[in-house]
């Protein structure tokens, strides 16, 4: 098994000679293409076992373009042809995820969006703030959200590939320079784990309750509808 993790944020950039670009040498950017095609290949793919604690998941397709994680992290050093925005990988095993803390904030974000309660129940901001925060909850009886992670890689058998975007600056017909980076590839599928217990809101007299499994078909609706990780606004991260 390849550890990604180390492979892009340890030995992306190690012993390469940064003499030969002082002098416009091609050692360094046929060395990082032979690099970026090891992080594309087929078969890489190792399967994250399942977390005792989950007691619920589901399994969504990533649709073209892909999905975009981590591009907020730096990874650059100049060199033509490098990737040079960063990637979210697990830590233990260094396989491309989503974060749990970004599955959390997506969620929690659309959630009252999605949920319409009946006109006898409280304010659905009480669940929100039970479901997302369990404040006063321990951790064995409140709901937990794991890292999505891929379980089926995309018909050319990766679970990366390379995308660009060109910004411009203030004049848009001048010199644009693309900026390469990796991404999890459209047609992967992701499993998105969670820890859920049912939620029993009691206020003014009146009852909201919502079990693990209705939590988790809202967790399913907004996540097919508004998608996940950066760069959602132009078609990345959208899921089926």
């Amino acid at each position: 098994m390849r550890n990604l993790h180390k492979a892009y944020y340890k030995d992306y950039f190690k012993n390469l000679n940064f003499g030969y670009l002082l002098n416009n040498g091609d050692e360094p950017k046929t060395e990082i293409k032979r690099r970026n095609e090891g992080l594309m290949a087929p078969n890489l793919l190792h399967k994250l076992p399942k977390i005792s604690l989950a007691n619920q998941d589901f399994e969504l397709e990533v649709v073209y373009p892909g999905l975009v994680t981590g591009i907020g992290i730096n990874h650059e050093a100049k060199i033509e042809g490098e990737f040079k925005l960063g990637v979210h990988f697990d830590w233990t095993y260094g396989m491309p995820v989503v974060y749990g803390s970004s599955v959390k904030g997506v969620l929690k974000s659309y959630f009252k969006e999605f949920y319409n309660p009946n006109e006898s129940q409280p304010e659905v901001n009480d669940a929100i703030k039970d479901i997302f925060e369990g404040e006063g909850k321990s951790i064995y009886n409140r709901d937990v959200f794991f890292d999505a992670v891929i379980v089926e890689a995309d018909k050319k058998n990766r679970i990366l590939c390379s995308d660009s975007i060109t910004p411009h600056g203030n004049n848009p017909l001048k010199n644009p320079v693309p900026i390469t980076f990796l991404k999890i590839a459209s047609g992967c599928k992701l499993e998105f784990r969670f820890k859920l217990v049912d939620t029993v809101i009691v206020k003014d007299g009146r009852t909201l309750t919502l079990t693990a499994a209705q939590k988790l078909d809202i967790f399913k609706d907004i996540l097919t509808t508004v998608g996940i990780g950066a760069k959602t606004n132009v078609g990345y991260g959208q899921l089926k």
